[in-house]
C-alpha cells in the first residue's frame, strides 16, 4: 500500500507502519480485544436475533447512527421522533418493515463483498465483530461495527455502506483516499481542527454529514486515531474508501448531547411507569 507524505498523516503513517498481524485470523464469531478501548460487551452475539428483536435492542441506548440526529444532521428523522421511537415499548409495523427493504437487504447482502475488497485492496484483515458494545463512562452510548480493521493494540472502525444512484449526489469520489481501477490519492489534511460546520467538514472529506457524525462516534468507541468509510457505488459497481481524522468538537458534542437526549429518553419513560 502506498501511503502518500501529506502535512497532516503522521498519525496515520507510524499507525500502518507499526502494523502487526492480528491475532484473530477468522472473519465469522469475532469478539474483539477490548482492553484497549473505553468499551464492554453489552449484548453478545447478535447476528443470531431477529430483526424485531435487534429493532428492541436499539432502544436501550444511543447507536452510532442516532448520532446524527442528536447532532441535527440527519435529514431523514428529528430529535423529536427518535425520543419516541425509544420510548415506544413495542415495534411500529414500520420499525417492523425497514428489515425488509430494499435498500437494507442490498447493504446486508453486499456488506461482505465490500468487506472483502477492503481486505484485498489493503491488504489488512477487517472483520464484523458479533457484538454490541456499550461505553463505560457514557453508558448510553451505544456501539455496533460494520467492520474493524488495525490490531487488538489499535483497532481503527470501518464504516460500510452501499450507494445508490440517488445517494451518489451526497458523495465526492475526488475526495475518497482509494477508488477501485484508480487506486491510491493523497491523504486529505486534518479538515477536523477549524471551527466549520459539521455538514462543511464532511463535505471537505467528500462523504453525507450522517456518516460523518457516526464514523466519529464509533471512532470514540474504539478510542481511534480516524476511521474508514468503505462503500460500493451500485450504479458503476465501484468500491472506495474515504479516509476521515478523528474529531474532538464533534466527539464531545456527541457524549452532551447525546446526554441531554438520552435524559430526555428517560424522563419520558418514567412518566410513562408513573401514570
Amino acid at each position: 500500500m502506498k501511503i502518500y507524505e501529506t502535512d497532516n498523516n503522521e498519525e496515520y503513517i507510524k499507525f500502518m507502519s507499526d502494523y502487526k498481524e492480528p491475532i484473530i485470523k477468522e472473519q465469522t464469531d469475532v469478539h474483539l480485544d477490548l482492553t484497549n478501548t473505553p468499551l464492554l460487551v453489552d449484548v453478545p452475539n447478535i447476528d443470531m436475533l431477529s430483526n424485531e428483536e435487534y429493532a428492541m435492542l436499539r432502544k436501550n441506548g444511543l447507536g452510532t447512527s442516532d448520532a446524527s440526529v442528536i447532532l441535527k444532521v440527519n435529514p431523514f428523522i428529528t430529535i423529536t421522533e427518535l425520543i419516541a421511537e425509544k420510548t415506544r415499548t413495542y415495534i411500529t409495523e414500520e420499525e417492523k418493515a425497514v428489515g425488509d427493504e430494499i435498500a437494507v437487504k442490498k447493504g446486508r447482502d453486499l456488506e461482505p463483498l465490500i468487506i472483502q475488497k477492503f481486505e484485498h485492496f489493503f491488504g489488512q484483515k477487517n472483520w464484523k465483530p458479533s457484538d454490541m458494545y456499550v461505553h463505560k463512562d457514557f453508558p448510553y452510548l451505544k456501539f455496533n461495527f460494520d467492520g474493524v480493521t488495525g490490531t487488538s493494540e489499535q483497532y481503527i472502525p470501518c464504516e460500510i455502506k452501499v450507494v445508490t444512484k440517488k445517494g451518489e449526489r451526497r458523495y465526492n469520489p475526488s475526495k475518497a483516499m482509494f477508488i477501485e481501477n484508480v487506486g491510491w490519492r493523497p491523504l486529505p489534511p486534518n479538515y477536523t481542527k477549524s471551527n466549520n460546520s459539521i455538514q462543511t467538514k464532511a463535505a471537505l472529506y467528500g462523504i453525507p454529514p450522517y456518516y460523518y457524525t457516526q464514523l466519529q462516534q464509533q471512532i470514540l468507541g474504539l478510542n481511534a486515531p480516524f476511521g474508514y468509510l468503505s462503500v460500493l457505488f451500485e450504479n458503476t459497481w465501484t468500491f472506495m474508501t474515504f479516509f476521515v481524522h478523528r474529531d474532538e468538537r464533534v466527539i464531545t458534542d456527541i457524549i452532551v448531547e447525546g446526554a441531554k437526549v438520552w435524559e430526555a429518553i428517560e424522563e419520558v419513560k418514567n412518566e410513562s411507569k408513573n401514570s
